[in-house]
């Protein structure tokens, strides 16, 4: 063969290759339209390191990163359909306007919402998630106030950066109630070969937000939507195996996770909720704590037949979800610091004089108000803010 006629060979194999690579994606892409999911990827589909999600965030020298101020972004969740449109305003706080003033007007009330994705929801618009449904609930109910609510959660958060979040982000804002929203997260800090640090540094070990990025080719299949799902359903796979290992492990006691929470690991939660109390309070601020809401009720034995038999298909994979998400413990001791954790947060909340909501037991461990195991369905933000409105009330009424 000469060499003219492999160029012409090879540049036709390519052109093939690439004609029918290009066929295939819009086919899946229009596949994806039609059925609803949109003609581009979802937020949740993309890969940390990818373009789209890195402009999500900015890097914040005390807390690590915020939300990139003045984005708009499609937030969801893969057990989601409907896409969210999500808005931060001008120093990164999720929004419904682009501009927050420091100072108040003289009507203005101010509710100021602290926690970690469970808390952002970027799965629900602003109307939809909790911290904004509380503050329209709250402006029927004072309809002669103008009420702003800050919504400072950001995802991956705990207790640790929140105490920095709180203290220089939220704070100059001069919130007249602060709700802190906070447990789960905090489980993920104990880990079993690890040396616990009450300022979480042991698992914080690189810039937060940052994330090696792979081989160019790698990073171009990302754009892919018939890659991505096919990558998606693979990994799906492997933590379904996974999950059901460590589960029969689990029963079979040969766990390698800590089946119990430390001491100290309680003891640091609750004096990082003690300092973030202490810093509201300090700026005059009010206080309410809630308990932390999940899918499954952390109160049920699940090494029993029956409460798994119970269980529905969805509430399985919460458990499930549970253990892929907080790799240090097992079940038993993720429910058992759930419990302990949410103990702590009502404890606290007599000890302190804070306002105090049950969402633990208020929100139905239910289907429909999650859309996994912790984050919330538009029905359960409804719930959490229909529980929190009195409390506020109160709070304010005090005040």
């Amino acid at each position: 063969m000469k060499n003219k006629e492999i160029k012409y060979y090879i540049l036709s194999s390519l052109l093939i290759v690439i004609v029918g690579f290009s066929s295939i994606e819009l086919a899946t892409r229009s596949l994806s339209w039609l059925s609803g999911k949109g003609f581009t990827l979802a937020l949740h589909e993309l890969e940390p390191y990818d373009k789209e999600i890195d402009d999500l965030y900015q890097w914040h020298p005390f807390t690590g990163i915020i939300f990139t101020p003045k984005s708009i972004f499609q937030g969801g969740h893969p057990n989601q359909e409907k896409r969210a449109l999500i808005i931060t305003d001008q120093h990164g706080f999720l929004a419904n306007t682009p501009i927050l003033n420091y100072t108040k007007s003289a009507n203005e009330i101010r509710i100021a919402t602290i926690g970690a994705s469970t808390t952002a929801n970027i799965n629900l618009s602003y109307d939809e998630n909790w911290p904004g449904y509380l503050g329209s609930l709250v402006q029927q109910a004072l309809p002669e106030q103008k009420i702003q609510v800050i919504n400072a959660g950001v995802p991956g958060f705990d207790t640790a950066q929140s105490i920095g979040n709180l203290a220089l982000r939220v704070m100059p804002f001069q919130p007249d109630v602060v709700i802190i929203y906070h447990a789960y997260n905090d489980l993920k800090a104990i880990r079993k070969h690890v040396t616990f640090k009450p300022d979480y540094s042991h698992i914080h070990t690189k810039p937060y937000g940052y994330h090696q990025k792979p081989l160019f080719l790698i990073r171009w299949l990302d754009h892919s939507m018939f890659y991505v799902r096919l990558r998606h359903q693979y990994r799906e796979y492997q933590q379904e195996m996974k999950k059901l290992n460590a589960l029969k492990n689990e029963r079979l006691g040969k766990t390698n996770r800590l089946t119990h929470i430390p001491q100290e690991a309680r003891e640091t939660f609750a004096q990082h909720i003690r300092s973030l109390i202490s810093i509201a309070k300090t700026s005059g601020s009010a206080v309410v704590l809630s308990s932390f809401a999940t899918l499954n009720d952390p109160k049920l034995d699940y090494s029993k037949a029956e409460s798994i038999e119970g269980l529905s298909q969805f509430q399985k994979q919460g458990l499930y979800g549970l253990m892929h998400f907080t790799s240090g413990l097992s079940l038993k001791a993720i429910l058992e610091g759930l419990n302990l954790y949410n103990d702590t947060l009502r404890n606290i909340a007599i000890q302190e004089k804070t306002g105090w909501v049950d969402n633990a037991s208020l929100v139905p461990h239910e289907d429909k108000y999650f859309v996994d195991r912790v984050h919330f369905s538009s029905e359960g933000a409804a719930s959490m803010a229909k529980n929190l409105l009195p409390v506020v009330l109160e709070q304010l009424k005090k005040r």
